[in-house]
């Protein structure tokens, strides 16, 4: 993998966070481009996502447990763009991280007799990141208004994942500024000749 800048490494066009983390294998129509190739790798995109302060510990298996969840969410979200039936296997991978969260529950907390509820008790680690990736996939996928706006690019040859967010629900590509000036142009050369 050819050393990239950093901040054009990884791409944030998804319009959910668990988009964003499927699109960490790019160029999926020519085969892949593995950006989460180290353990370091993975670490970086989670606190470039906010979900984690810089430098959390990652190793080798979660690293694979990572990719596993990428890949079933992405499973989930070509299933639900192709219209097809969900598949099985990639519910049970995002349920194992979804009941992960049981370890650490919500609760209600008083502090100097005021009532705070805690949402999320889970220290801000790298298992907790996967867990929170697994719940936006969840509702991303399982949600009845979300699921009619999963797209996948129309590029030649991108394949990147997105919501589409735009008011006609149209957006055909990723990001204008990428595949849809790309395509435009390509379009007008066309007509050119």
């Amino acid at each position: 993998m050819a050393v990239e800048q950093v901040q054009d490494r990884w791409v944030w066009y998804g319009g959910r966070l668990s988009a964003d983390f499927v699109n960490t294998l790019r160029d999926r129509f020519k085969g892949g481009r593995e950006l989460l190739v180290h353990p370091a790798d993975l670490a970086e995109w989670f606190a470039a996502a906010g979900l984690t302060p810089e430098g959390v510990a990652v190793d080798e298996a979660l690293l694979v447990q990572a990719r596993e969840l990428r890949e079933a969410v992405d499973a989930g979200y070509r299933s639900v763009v192709a219209g097809e039936a969900f598949p099985a296997a990639a519910a049970g991978t995002i349920n194992e991280w979804l009941t992960r969260l049981a370890e650490h529950p919500s609760r209600l907390d008083v502090e100097d007799g005021t009532a705070v509820f805690r949402a999320d008790t889970a220290p801000p680690d790298a298992r907790r990141a996967l867990c929170r990736i697994a719940v936006d996939a969840a509702m991303l996928l399982g949600g009845g208004d979300t699921r009619p706006r999963l797209r996948i690019c129309a590029g030649h040859n991108c394949s990147a994942r997105f919501v589409d967010k735009s008011a006609g629900k149209r957006r055909r590509w990723c990001s204008m500024a990428g595949c849809g000036n790309r395509a435009k142009a390509a379009q007008h050369r066309a007509r050119a000749h």
